[in-house]
This record gives C-alpha cells, sequence and structure tokens, in this order.
C-alpha cells in the first residue's frame, strides 16, 4: 500500500462507495438448498495483505501447488498468503484488484487443476496441549490476522 502512494505521489486514501446492499428478500433463497459451486479455471492472488509490507515470495512462476500451501512466508507482521486451490503458478505479476484506486498490485496467478488436493497439514489433536506461543505461530501460519485493534 506504501508503494500505492507513492505512485500516485499523494497522501490520499478513497473511498470504497456502495458495498452489496440487497432487499430483504429471503423468501425466495430460504426454500433452496445450498449447493457447491464449480471452482473457477483461473485464481488471482493479490500479496497485498494492508498497509504492510507483502510477505516475501516462496514460488515461482511454473511451481505446481497445492491447496492450503504457502504462497508467501510472512514478515514482520504480515501472515503467509495461501494457494486457494491446487495447479500450477501460471505468473507473478502486477494485476488490477479491487481496490478502488484501480492501480495494479503484485499477484500470483493459478491455473486450477480441477482436482482441489490439499498439501500435508499437521492436525492438532488438542490446542489446549500447546503453549501460547507455540497456539499463536500455529494461528499465524495457517494465515489468520487479528482486526489491527
Amino acid at each position: 500500500m506504501f508503494n500505492l502512494f507513492a505512485a500516485l505521489k499523494k497522501d490520499k486514501v478513497w473511498d470504497f462507495d456502495g458495498g452489496i446492499h440487497p432487499p430483504e428478500m429471503k423468501t425466495q433463497s430460504s426454500h433452496v438448498p445450498l449447493r457447491n459451486v464449480p471452482l473457477p479455471e483461473r485464481f488471482i492472488i493479490p500479496l497485498q495483505q494492508h498497509l504492510g509490507p507483502e510477505g516475501e515470495l516462496c514460488v515461482s512462476a511454473g511451481d505446481r501447488v497445492l491447496k492450503g500451501q504457502p504462497l508467501t512466508t510472512g514478515r514482520g507482521r504480515t501472515v503467509p498468503v495461501h494457494s486457494p486451490t491446487s495447479g500450477v503458478i501460471t505468473a507473478i505479476e502486477p494485476h488490477i484488484t479491487a481496490h478502488p484506486s484501480g492501480l495494479k498490485e503484485l499477484c500470483v496467478l493459478i491455473e486450477a487443476d480441477g482436482h482441489d488436493t490439499w498439501c500435508e497439514r499437521e492436525l492438532i489433536a488438542d490446542y489446549r496441549q500447546l503453549s501460547a506461543d507455540e497456539l499463536n505461530q500455529r494461528i499465524s501460519q495457517a494465515g489468520i490476522a487479528g482486526l489491527g485493534g
């Protein structure tokens, strides 16, 4: 985000007008069962999380990745960004994201393989057996960040 201010040479943050505020029409959807949405063929994963620095990339274009695999390692107060599915990284390049400025930011582009295969996960049988430091580390490595307060 700091590079955003530098690119525009202004100390300005834009409002993000709107959002989605549909009228209350729950009766139309409350009688329809939930269904799974098919995976998209391509994912664009922004690496910028907030005003702090981007995490350090730990993958390259051409790499095969699995769902849940870290794409970055956290630096400072950042947490890792993980792959949302399995597939191949087709590019790591600036791309327009959902920011009201319309400027590009560094993204990982993943071509999904359609299998949605998870990486190996180390489950915790009883989180109460971990020390506070161990638990905080596991939470951070899972990509879970606080709300800044």
